[in-house]
């Protein structure tokens, strides 16, 4: 009891003036929530009618609460505060937290690690406790539950406490290795978890010896979503393996068609179609990207835009984009803005709705093409001051187009920017090296137009007389001497 109350007050002190250790809490916790909770929970309620009393999805659930199941009382309380019924959204968060902690108390480790997490994350109307959280975890993994563990080890190995982030690393890896002994014939889901935590931990290292090649095998007899990414990110990094970019689209693949992973299908998809990774497939690379796209990941929606506008398929290529930068996507909203800007195949003219497009994505999300963009507009309505500030700010943020144009402000009186011959010189062989081939003119141009020139009007008189005359002197030495009878 009192180890516990030392750990509970230790934990809350770094957890509170942490976020950042909290935050990777939070995500272990819920990783590991699968070896103790339901593998499908239960359908979340609608919220669709007036009176929260009268939708029958909610009176189910109310049913299955009232006879102790604890899901059901969780997804209620969540109904009716997506309802806005404060009231009784309060009312069923305490039910919750009353029925957990009775199972809990009856050594049900479940139903502590349900607890302990929903203490940790704090949600709708648990409100955060991390004393209690803490108290739950070690509860927890002191009945056998190596989840638990395993995040109080990743908790103290956060705070440099390396001996007892050991402690309870060794007490998680024992425990995932006592189910993993005890697989015979096909692994149950449990098992297959067990399998991959243990794999992982030797192949860092962690709470055991380090045994690299044991960890992959184990990740690999797991065979599951986990241990699939995990494969993935040691092939594609050359984590304990050697770098094999096709083993590793292969587990990026199965995490495709299996676990119905949208991200994954991203990566599979960018792969086949740019030849990265993998033998270029347009068919593969197309079908994925389509996975990825119908998954509503952003990136492979813009991506999916730049293929129909390369077809001549505007219309389509802008609701692509207007979709993936409604979700936030910078890159996507500075191609919906320049189709808005144009307002040509189908799409409507727009320049206001495009300038704000413009503005939030360079403003707000920092996004490369947005303050060229904008310079280019500013440029063509002869706004020559608005289009200098884009045009530094682009090429501050390395747009190479951007370059030759911030060159040439440096030379310029009154442009906004110092006079210097130096810098418009770095900005424009920075540009031609980074394959700009107006920069490479423009530099072209100053190297071997403009600087000869100034020498010649500088110097080209005098060393042209001077040559000259030089010129006739050595001529005049070469001359055979002239005899009588030449003459």
């Amino acid at each position: 009891m009192l180890m516990r109350q030392m750990l509970q007050h230790t934990l809350r002190f770094h957890i509170t003036y942490n976020m950042k250790i909290f935050n990777r809490l939070v995500f272990i916790a819920l990783l590991c929530m699968p070896l103790a909770a339901q593998e499908k929970p239960l359908p979340s309620p609608t919220a669709t009618a007036q009176n929260a009393e009268q939708d029958p999805d909610l009176a189910e659930l109310t049913r299955k609460a009232e006879s102790g199941d604890t899901d059901a009382t969780q997804q209620i309380y969540t109904a009716y505060a997506l309802l806005g019924n404060t009231e009784q959204a309060k009312a069923w968060a305490a039910r919750y937290e009353e029925q957990l902690t009775s199972k809990s108390e009856s050594g049900d480790t479940q139903s502590m690690m349900q607890l302990a997490t929903a203490y940790l994350k704090g949600q709708d109307y648990m409100p955060q406790d991390f004393g209690k959280a803490v108290n739950w975890f070690v509860r927890a993994a002191e009945s056998g539950q190596p989840a638990a563990a395993f995040i109080l080890g990743e908790l103290f190995s956060q705070q440099n406490n390396t001996a007892e982030a050991d402690k309870f690393y060794r007490m998680a890896y024992a425990e995932y290795e006592k189910l993993t002994a005890a697989i015979s014939g096909e692994p149950t889901t449990a098992q297959r978890n067990a399998l991959y935590w243990q794999g992982y931990m030797q192949l860092m290292g962690i709470g055991t010896a380090k045994n690299a090649a044991e960890g992959i095998s184990k990740m690999e007899q797991a065979d599951n979503a986990w241990a699939w990414s995990q494969l993935y990110k040691c092939y594609v990094k050359g984590i304990g393996v050697e770098k094999d970019a096709e083993r590793a689209i292969g587990y990026a693949r199965k995490l495709a068609d299996e676990a119905k992973d949208g991200m994954m299908a991203w990566v599979v998809g960018s792969a086949y179609l740019e030849g990265k990774n993998a033998p270029k497939d347009e068919t593969l690379g197309r079908k994925y990207l389509e996975l990825a796209a119908d998954a509503n990941i952003a990136e492979a929606i813009y991506h999916k835009g730049t293929l129909l506008l390369a077809e001549g398929k505007t219309k389509e290529a802008f609701d692509c984009f207007n979709q993936a930068g409604s979700m936030g996507l910078p890159a996507a909203m500075t191609a919906t803005a320049k189709l808005l800007l144009t307002g040509a195949d189908g799409v409507e003219k727009d320049e206001s709705r495009a300038l704000n497009m413009l503005q939030t994505a360079s403003d707000y999300y920092n996004d490369l093409r947005a303050p060229y963009e904008l310079g280019l507009y500013y440029d063509s309505v002869g706004e020559p001051e608005l289009a200098n500030n884009w045009y530094r700010i682009a090429s501050d943020r390395g747009v190479i187009e951007a370059m030759a144009r911030r060159g040439l402000l440096h030379i310029t009186p009154n442009s906004g920017v110092n006079w210097s011959p130096t810098q418009m010189y770095r900005w424009w062989r920075t540009g031609s090296d980074a394959g700009d081939a107006t920069c490479s003119r423009y530099l072209n141009l100053f190297l071997f137009v403009f600087i000869p020139l100034v020498l010649i009007l500088t110097f080209g008189v005098p060393i042209l007389v001077v040559h000259l005359l030089n010129k006739k002197a050595q001529a005049e030495e070469e001359q055979p001497p002239t005899t009588d009878a030449d003459k």
